[in-house]
């Protein structure tokens, strides 16, 4: 048990009452420390994602009680401020817990860093990745409870932009909710974060612009983000190869379907062994014409999905044109994996916007 709903309730309202943070109080205890070191207790047991990289903080204000109290899993190479080099929820983007004015109700969600500014800029951005997020809400299980939207902690600024703020979040009654169902759900919700944050937060490309201002920078340690891009790159591989695999399969079991037994096994998972051909799968349509499939995969679900597109593949692309196709396969290692769309030739897919996202420079020096 994470704590005593009972105890909570009355020591909080006590503790309220005070007006100023009393660390000597039961509940100051309880709220900062207890309950942190139950959450990471019964995180450890489920073997949570990345962990070991996770600071639980707590905060019930500093001097003056906070109108809100979080509870926050804050990753180090996500949110550590760089002069005090300690991890903040002013920086980056986290999972808190947030302790709505009335002590009753609490809601677990994913949050971005607010520092430096206004709460209209926060609702502007926090909109855009909302938008972006309602996909997943509609077919993801692991996100089975969340909604998207707004909530009230408290009438006062901060608490103000911690809703505005807010991706995703689930609410909790201090009376109802199950303990094991709320670290099950943070177990899920961590899942979710680390590829969200892997596939869309740390992609420069993709980051929420603001109507008529700049693009807000996140600044990461070049060290850190060194790190972050090579666990990218590996998840990024993982999930290349497990959505590969799926493909390779359903080609072979439609051929089967059809009746066409010595096209199935001629089916080559060609990346499963060599790279560097422009594609991953050469399968075969019906009539015994090759079908050069290039797959895509995302652990996410999209409604515009994005991916990349090698200058190599591009080629092969040009060259093949009717029997090149990109397959694009969303939910990748979950129970709802599926191939959301096959794009035969796609140079010529109207609805294919390519973007250049680098440029080769060459000049004399001599």
């Amino acid at each position: 048990m994470l704590f005593n709903k009972e105890d909570f309730y009355k020591q909080f309202l006590d503790y309220k009452n005070k007006g100023r943070t009393d660390k000597k109080h039961p509940f100051h205890n309880m709220f900062n420390k207890e309950i942190p070191n139950n959450i990471r207790y019964e995180l450890e047991k489920r073997h949570m994602r990345n962990l070991d990289r996770i600071d639980i903080k707590a905060s019930t204000g500093n001097g003056k009680v906070a109108e809100c109290f979080w509870i926050a899993l804050l990753d180090r190479r996500l949110t550590t401020n760089p002069n005090s080099q300690k991890t903040t929820t002013q920086k980056g983007i986290f999972i808190v817990i947030l302790f709505a004015e009335n002590g009753e109700d609490f809601y677990l969600t994913i949050e971005t860093g607010t520092e430096n500014l206004s709460l209209s800029e926060i609702k502007e951005e926090a909109a855009i990745w909302r938008e972006r997020l309602q996909p997943e809400l509609k077919h993801h299980k692991r996100l089975e409870g969340f909604d998207i939207g707004d909530f009230h902690l408290g009438k006062s600024l901060r608490p103000r932009k911690y809703v505005a703020s807010s991706l995703v979040f689930k609410k909790y009654n201090i009376d109802r909710f199950d303990h094991h169902q709320l670290i099950q759900d943070i177990n899920s919700l961590n899942e979710f974060f680390y590829d969200f944050v892997y596939e869309v937060y740390l992609d420069q490309d993709i980051t929420p612009k603001v109507e008529n201002k700049l693009k807000r920078k996140r600044i990461i340690h070049r060290d850190v983000y060194k790190q972050l891009r090579e666990e990218r790159a590996k998840q990024n591989e993982e999930t290349g190869r497990i959505a590969e695999k799926f493909v390779y399969h359903m080609e072979v079991e439609q051929l089967k379907a059809v009746g066409r037994e010595q096209l199935a096994e001629a089916v080559d998972w060609v990346a499963e062994t060599e790279d560097g051909h422009g594609f991953d799968i050469k399968s075969y349509y019906p009539d015994g014409k090759e079908k050069l499939i290039e797959v895509k995969g995302s652990k996410l679900t999209h409604q515009d999905f994005p991916f990349f597109l090698s200058e190599q593949e591009r080629m092969v692309a040009e060259e093949e044109k009717e029997s090149y196709v990109i397959t694009l396969v969303e939910s990748v290692g979950t129970q709802q994996m599926k191939i959301v769309k096959e794009i035969q030739n796609p140079l010529g897919e109207d609805d294919l916007h390519l973007k250049p996202t680098q440029y080769s420079c060459k000049i004399r020096v001599d």
